[in-house]
């Protein structure tokens, strides 16, 4: 976002989906390296839902 010079609702735009959600992408971010890394290894599921965000505040 820095590099480009954009918005949130411009990188939202960009990726196709709503800004909640990119605000919601950024908040990983400042997850604590542990818990980045379990999610990481969860893998990349974009075509179906392999955890919930519910799941992941337990």
């Amino acid at each position: 976002m820095v590099r480009d010079n954009l918005t949130r609702k411009q990188l939202a735009e960009t990726h196709g989906v709503s800004s909640d959600r990119i605000t919601q992408w950024l908040c990983l971010l400042k997850l604590p390296d542990e818990e980045l890394k379990e999610i990481r290894n969860l893998g990349d599921y974009w075509d179906r839902q392999a955890v919930t965000e519910r799941e992941l505040r337990k």
